[in-house]
């Protein structure tokens, strides 16, 4: 995740780690960009989306599709391991 510098935090939220925003938090790299790992099962599809310093919501613009997020105008992202 790319986040152009912005002195940001962010978190990884999912239906893995039950929608929770405290759960996975991403680390921030030297360039700016986040990373996280988490390692999950095979043979299944999850929804997640990347919450930026508490309060905005973002997709991954590499994700495998996006789904509905029960949320008017918003989706959520799909990862297919």
């Amino acid at each position: 995740l790319e986040l152009d510098g912005r002195d940001f935090y962010g978190r990884l939220v999912g239906d893995f780690n039950d929608w929770d925003p405290a759960a996975t938090r991403m680390q921030k790299l030297k360039s700016g960009d986040f990373k996280v790992t988490v390692d999950l099962p095979v043979g299944r599809e999850y929804q997640y989306r990347y919450l930026l310093d508490g309060r905005t919501w973002t997709n991954d613009e590499a994700a495998d599709r996006y789904v509905p997020a029960g949320v008017p105008g918003a989706d959520n992202s799909v990862v297919v391991v």
